[in-house]
């Protein structure tokens, strides 16, 4: 009777991971325009990237200047949702994470203050998107006949990495209408291009999530990364978290380090765990608060600021 009991709970617990594995979360994915886009129409803004002037996509002035721009990224959307068959994607809105990002800075919570996040990042960051769809097109006139050149291509909100982009030239038409011509020209490409999107984000649920992280001590800390804590080096902490918060300890190779720095350039992070009871989607920010709270229970004050999705810095006191 015993044995039976054993079996019938060895296979519920099978059945409990199973339906784990069922509740993932779908992947978010947000459309917006591409960056060549921005500048050929002048729809950019300057930013200082610590010295470094950036030219970067202002995504609100283009969606306000630009009547056609958000109907034509309404009907990308409005495709990739009915090519998306069995309904695992969802979609987030450009104009919602702007205006989320502008509230997010109105109240000062923005990184509390920080500059090193650019207005871009801050949307995307407030989007919580796993992948952007970015758009390229080009109206075209041939006589009394228009088409439409297009571009689309995937990119990992993350780690700003492009894949999967799909091109193409739509047939002559006497409409003049973008949003029209386009739909037309991207129907064939949409059902593999989308495809592809949830292949990419498969990927990701089975090898982990890229995400970066700057390890600082700042200058007031009585720690640097030789110093002891506990049996081992604060560096040799560091090291042991990192792996074992990864997926198979990937990308920890990746690392550059000094007497006051760590630098992990792109570490594999599981894309669902258990926080707090319940399982949810990790992003950049639930590891550095797990190391901060790790470094604290070990006796150093540290804390962390975002930008954008991917990055993170960390800052030991």
């Amino acid at each position: 009777m015993k044995k039976i009991f054993m079996i019938w709970a060895s296979l519920l617990m099978m059945g409990g991971s199973s339906l784990a594995q069922k509740a993932m979360t779908p992947p978010h994915v947000m459309v917006v325009p591409d960056k060549i886009y921005c500048v050929s129409h002048g729809f950019t803004q300057q930013f200082n990237n610590n010295g470094i002037t950036e030219t970067i996509p202002d995504y609100e002035r283009a969606l306000t200047e630009d009547p056609t721009l958000h109907a034509v990224l309404a009907q990308i959307a409005q495709q990739i949702m009915e090519a998306d068959v069995n309904k695992k994607i969802v979609i987030i809105d450009l104009i919602e994470a702007i205006n989320n990002a502008k509230a997010d800075a109105a109240m000062a919570a923005a990184n509390a203050g920080d500059e090193s996040e650019s207005v871009d990042e801050a949307i995307i960051r407030n989007s919580e998107a796993d992948i952007l769809v970015k758009v390229q097109f080009d109206l075209v006139k041939n006589g009394p006949e228009y088409r439409v050149s297009y571009v689309l291509k995937g990119t990992d909100a993350y780690t700003s990495r492009d894949f999967a982009p799909v091109s193409g030239l739509g047939k002559g038409s006497t409409s003049a209408n973008p949003v029209v011509l386009l739909r037309e020209a991207v129907f064939e490409n949409m059902a593999p291009f989308t495809a592809s999107l949830l292949k990419y984000y498969e990927n990701m649920v089975e090898n982990g999530r890229m995400v970066a992280l700057e390890i600082k001590t700042t200058s007031t800390s009585s720690f640097n990364m030789n110093s002891k804590v506990g049996q081992y080096t604060l560096r040799e902490q560091i090291e042991d978290f990192i792996y074992d918060n990864t997926v198979d300890g990937n990308g920890t190779e990746r690392v550059q380090s000094g007497n006051t720095f760590m630098s992990y350039k792109g570490i594999y992070i599981p894309l669902q765990v258990t926080i707090r009871g319940r399982q949810r989607k990790q992003g950049a920010k639930d590891i550095a608060q797990k190391l901060v709270n790790f470094l604290e229970g070990n006796g150093v004050s540290a804390d962390y600021k975002i930008r954008g999705l991917g990055k993170v810095n960390i800052y030991i006191r």
